[in-house]
């Protein structure tokens, strides 16, 4: 019978396999799948350790990210300004705004798995590997069609546009995703808000300002 730790590492790769058919390929706890439009990335979060009587618990769950290549381009730009060596795309990870954003509780709450105290040996408990085993098709296919429908033209700007109260950050990212539509009216009112939510400090625009111009973008 498996310990915790045994287990996780089972289950873990089940995940793995069950992402194969939506194209994500990895290794060890994280999955990535390179699109036209940018790149997806599943992984499994972080474990938690608990221990309650004496007892271990082990929580974890899966986290996912889009990353639009227009996003990327501009990172890898701002990057090799600062003179930091550049992100491949498969390993992007940004905006990190609105990954989870439609995913039911059931879906981001961490599994458990627990130690048995009737057996010596402290397997994990039977139950909580079964409930994860059976849980982890539904998590799958919810998280990786998440994550791929981001990717799909203007998804991610879309669903930033209609955030009713953008922080800068936010601002930051819809200036750069609409920058690939080129100039317009769209582009001067996110720059326009952008530049008002940082006015407090106009340096935080500079980065944006000087990749717009570098496109040929007059701001």
């Amino acid at each position: 019978m498996d310990g915790p730790d045994s287990a996780l590492r089972r289950l873990t790769r089940e995940a793995g396999k069950l992402l194969r058919p939506y194209g994500f390929h990895g290794t060890e706890a994280s999955w990535t799948q390179v699109a036209e439009g940018g790149v997806a990335t599943i992984r499994r979060t972080r474990v938690q350790r608990t221990w309650t009587d004496g007892q271990q618990a082990l929580g974890f769950g899966l986290e996912l990210s889009a990353t639009p290549t227009a996003w990327w381009e501009f990172c890898t730009w701002r990057d090799t300004a600062r003179g930091l060596p550049p992100t491949a795309l498969e390993e992007a990870t940004g905006p990190g705004l609105i990954d989870n954003h439609g995913l039911s509780a059931e879906l981001t709450q961490l599994w458990s798995l627990r130690v048995d105290p009737a057996h010596r040996e402290r397997p994990a408990r039977q139950t909580d590997v079964d409930a994860v085993r059976a849980d982890l098709p539904v998590r799958v296919h919810a998280y990786a069609r998440r994550a791929l429908r981001l990717l799909e033209p203007d998804a991610y700007l879309d669903e930033l546009l209609a955030d009713p109260d953008p922080q800068p950050a936010v601002l930051e990212v819809i200036v750069v995703l609409l920058a690939e539509h080129g100039p317009g009216p769209r582009l001067d009112d996110a720059m326009a808000r952008y530049r008002s939510s940082v006015a407090a400090n106009e340096s935080d625009t500079g980065n944006v300002v000087a990749y717009l111009r570098g496109r040929a973008v007059a701001v």
